[in-house]
Parts: structure tokens; sequence; C-alpha cells
């Protein structure tokens, strides 16, 4: 068995200060990407459920799959988020006697304990994981988020492997693999396709402003962020293309279908498309509160980031895809 990287805090702390020197980054979120990623091992995995034959999956998916997984935005989301794919079947306290079991796989895997502040039977839960953190940063928590939600849609999704940026650096820069230590296994992970999340986040931003919900408008300020990138990359630009305009109006009415299912707050997509939502009008009296939540977001992205206007200019250029 190999030494576990995560009980060595010494060589952790070298890996991560060459690993963001490398990268040109903060070490502290480097050395919070190691800690994701092994919560993220620990939790993304199949699980049988009382009542049923078929096993519980779990999709990646949110802020950390965009740029751990496909490199599409450049924004150091905190948080896992995980839809948990259940049969049909089980009741509400077999589902959630799964989440349960997510968190003390978690637990067990870190040698730590976790705190669930928010939770509802069978259907959500939040659970924070405290880490040992050497690198301190006033732009991020020292915890790691895991929200566990049901509600979601998986399709489209596809398989992928994942691991920490220090596992890459080490194996790029001195030929390490999981011999060395244990942490630098790749492992599998289902992560939800980005056209889909776009158009979620598209239509987050839109009911927001539409129902001119002012904390949701400055919550959402990384959405218009994750926007604008998402829909500057050829990928997702191909994805919508291949689906057309009936494909994205289909995926477009199953995000707000399980919207209303769930009891969230959803309005229907404009009949011009995205691009004519309120969320993309300069002139809207919520713009102000849209760019302060933007400007609150950019404190986690490194690189070059777009402004606001270019967000705008974006989408508006989109429209045909939109």
């Amino acid at each position: 068995m190999s030494p576990r990287l995560r009980e060595d805090a010494d060589s952790l702390n070298a890996l991560v200060a060459q690993t963001a020197r490398a990268r040109g980054l903060d070490p502290a979120y480097v050395e919070k990407d190691f800690w994701v990623t092994e919560v993220l091992r620990a939790a993304a995995i199949e699980r049988t459920i009382d009542g049923a034959s078929e096993a519980t999956r779990v999709v990646f998916k949110g802020g950390t799959s965009l740029s751990r997984v496909f490199g599409l935005i450049e924004r150091f989301s905190e948080d896992i988020d995980l839809l948990v794919v259940f049969p049909e079947g089980p009741s509400a306290k077999a589902r959630h006697k799964i989440f349960r079991k997510i968190d003390a796989d978690v637990c067990s895997w870190l040698g730590t304990e976790s705190k669930s502040p928010d939770s509802s039977t069978g259907i959500h839960r939040t659970t924070t994981y405290v880490y040992p953190a050497s690198y301190g940063s006033s732009a991020i928590k020292e915890v790691v988020v895991l929200e566990l939600g049901s509600r979601g849609g998986e399709i489209p999704a596809s398989e992928h492997q994942y691991r920490s940026m220090v596992a890459i650096y080490a194996e790029e820069t001195y030929g390490d693999d999981e011999s060395v230590w244990e942490e630098f296994a790749s492992f599998p992970v289902t992560v939800l396709a980005p056209q889909r999340t776009l158009l979620e986040k598209l239509a987050a931003v839109h009911a927001a402003v539409t129902n001119n919900d002012q904390q949701a408008i400055f919550q959402f300020g990384r959405h218009f962020y994750d926007i604008g990138r998402l829909l500057k990359s050829e990928q997702v630009q191909g994805a919508l293309a291949l689906l057309g305009p009936d494909g994205v109006a289909s995926l477009t009415d199953d995000i707000n279908d399980r919207s209303q299912a769930a009891g969230w707050k959803w309005v229907p997509r404009p009949d011009g498309g995205f691009a004519d939502s309120p969320a993309f009008d300069d002139q809207h009296e919520a713009h102000a509160i849209v760019q302060r939540g933007y400007t609150a977001a950019l404190e986690l992205v490194h690189g070059v980031a777009p402004s606001l206007a270019e967000v705008v200019d974006t989408v508006r250029a989109s429209r045909a895809i939109l």
C-alpha cells in the first residue's frame, strides 16, 4: 500500500508550493484543490440502496467540474456539487441513508469529522469538512462544502478521470504515480455536460432578475462569469449547435420542469431566447446588483476575466443558439 500524502504535512506543503509556483496560483487554492479532490474521491462512487436492485449513482456538476474537468473557466469554485441519482422505489429515509453513508465514507477517508448544517430528508444535504490548512487566503474558506442533491437532471453526462493539481504536477515533473503517494491515483467520476450547466445557469439568472430576487442576483454573480466563458468555448458552442433550436428548447424545458417539481423559482425562457432576458439588459433596474455580484465573484478568478459588459455582448452575439 502506498503512503498517504494527507498524513505527511511537510511533503504535502512542499508539493503544494511547487505546484502553485509552476501554475502561477495562490498556494491556498492548490492546497484546497487537494482536499476537494479527496472529498470527491470518497463521495463519487456507486452505492447500493435499500429497496432497489439498481445502485445509486453520483454526477459531478457545477463550477469545480467546469474548471477542473473541462478547463473551461478560471474561477476557483470552493464547493463540490453532486447530483445523487436514485433508482425508483426507495423511500425518503432510504435515500437520506445514502447521504449519510456518503458523509461517513468521506469522514473515514479524510480521518475527520463533519458538520451538516442544512438537510432535507432524501432531497438534499449540505456537509462541511474542515481540512488542516497551511496556506491562508482571505478569498477562500478553509473548509470543503459538499452539496448533495437529488432533484437535478443528469443528462447529458460522461465519465472522466480525476486527479488533484498536485498529483498532475508530480507526474509531469517527477514521473510520480500512485506508488509514490496513495492520492496520486486517478479515479473515475461521471460529470454533467457543460452545455446543460450553461443552460441551468442561464435559467437561474433569468429567473432571479425577472423576479427581482436581489439576494439571488448578487449570489449569482459567478454565473455571469461562467456563462461568458462557456459561450466562448468552441466545445460548448459546438454542442449547442448540435442540439439545434429544438434540442436547446427541450433541454431548457427539462431544467424548468425539474425546477417546478422541486419548488424552485423559475421563469419560462423568453420567446427570443436567453439573449432577450432582462439579466443581460444593461439598462434594467437590477443591473447594478448584477455588477456588484459579478465584481465580488471575480475575487476567485485567476487569469484575465472579461468585464460584465463583455459577458453581455457575448450572450447577445450567441443569440442564435440560445
